[in-house]
């Protein structure tokens, strides 16, 4: 009966540890995610990206506005967790970003 009482705190410590230095990129907006400026274009932000502050890293279209979106912390982007062309939701992560 003690076994898996016992195991989850433990469970819980490497998530702990891996927050303090992954963030997230969120959506400041509801609208349309795009990682490029045309579909032609390279994307913005890539895996391996190192991002500053003022970094543009996506836009989101709302209302036939297309808004460049800055990063707003300094580090490098781990992963894109959006697909182009997707709907987002205001506060909804974008990417993952190792702080620096």
């Amino acid at each position: 009966m003690g076994g898996p009482a016992q195991a989850s705190p433990a469970a819980t410590v490497p998530v702990d540890a891996e927050d303090a230095s992954i963030g997230y990129i969120k959506s400041p907006m509801v609208g349309t995610f795009y990682r490029a400026a045309s579909p032609e274009s390279k994307p913005f932000a890539e895996e391996g990206t190192k991002a500053v502050e003022n970094t543009v890293v996506c836009i989101i279209e709302a209302m036939k506005i297309m808004n460049e979106i800055q990063a707003e912390v300094k580090g490098t982007v781990v992963e894109a967790l959006v697909e182009n062309g997707q709907p987002v939701e205001y506060g909804q992560r974008l990417f993952k970003i190792r702080k620096a």
